[in-house]
């Protein structure tokens, strides 16, 4: 099995929901480190080749013992560490070995599927449904009003930690009526001019957030008390605790918006 490592390889190895990186300088694992854990891997997938690296995901034994020079990070810390490519190679990483792990058997007739030449494609031998890692789009809204913005609160937020109106897209919908949808749930306000920002992979659990910007309508705010514990305008020189992860697109898009009205 350890035929297929050479010195231009980079992996991403999870073991138990963490990320296992370097202890020294948090730095992924490269074949040399790799090469003594491969007949440990419960799983493992090529992610292709960026930068004339070659880049592998794979998912080890829980109960393997890791060297003292590696350390299991939470995915949610390591992606903060992480820019450009790598960033998109973990998301992909954490998505492709869950979407394996849980695609073993046929969902609809039970049987055991296999894997056909496709990478990233499980196939039932019975009934031959194919299976395809999951990808569930979400949005997530900055709403002005002037010189403020809305921010809430969820009630899983930490304490005192304000963010945007975020949610899945349904069935049927394009993701400008999910942006209309999800305010008008969670906060009760009407919104106009949506328009599309930018958009990132998140692997909690498996989405693509498309994140818009929109101008207050009407209405006044009426929190939903589920999803939503608590909602205001913010000026943007007054803004509440924001969220931490500074590699969000919540982050970035609340930051545009500082930028711009301090200008």
């Amino acid at each position: 099995m350890t035929s297929f490592l050479n010195a231009q390889q980079h992996w991403l190895v999870f073991q138990n929901e963490g990320l296992l990186l370097l202890d020294q300088n948090n730095a992924m694992l490269q074949h040399d480190a790799v090469r003594p854990m491969v007949s440990s891997f419960a799983r493992y997938f090529s992610l292709g080749v960026y930068d004339n690296t070659e880049y592998y995901c794979a998912e080890l034994d829980p109960k393997q013992v890791i060297p003292h020079s590696w350390q299991a990070v939470p995915l949610r810390h390591a992606l903060a560490l992480m820019q450009g490519e790598q960033f998109g190679l973990a998301v992909k990483s954490s998505s492709i070995l869950n979407w394996d792990k849980h695609h073993q058997y046929c969902g609809s007739c039970g049987a055991k599927t296999l894997h056909p030449k496709q990478e990233f494609e499980r196939v039932c031998p019975e009934c031959q449904l194919s299976f395809f890692p999951r990808i569930s789009p979400s949005v997530i809204v900055r709403i002005r009003k002037d010189d403020q913005i809305l921010m809430a609160r969820s009630p899983h937020f930490p304490a005192g930690v304000f963010g945007l109106i975020a949610g899945f897209v349904d069935s049927g919908e394009s993701l400008e009526q999910t942006v209309h949808r999800e305010v008008k749930e969670e906060v009760g306000i009407n919104v106009k001019n949506v328009t599309y920002f930018n958009s990132q992979p998140w692997p909690f659990p498996d989405s693509l957030m498309v994140a818009f910007t929109a101008d207050y309508d009407s209405g006044e705010i009426v929190i939903d008390n589920n999803e939503i514990s608590e909602a205001a305008w913010y000026r943007y020189d007054q803004l509440p605790g924001l969220p931490s992860m500074q590699y969000s697109i919540a982050f970035t898009l609340i930051h545009d918006f500082i930028t711009k009205c301090a200008q």
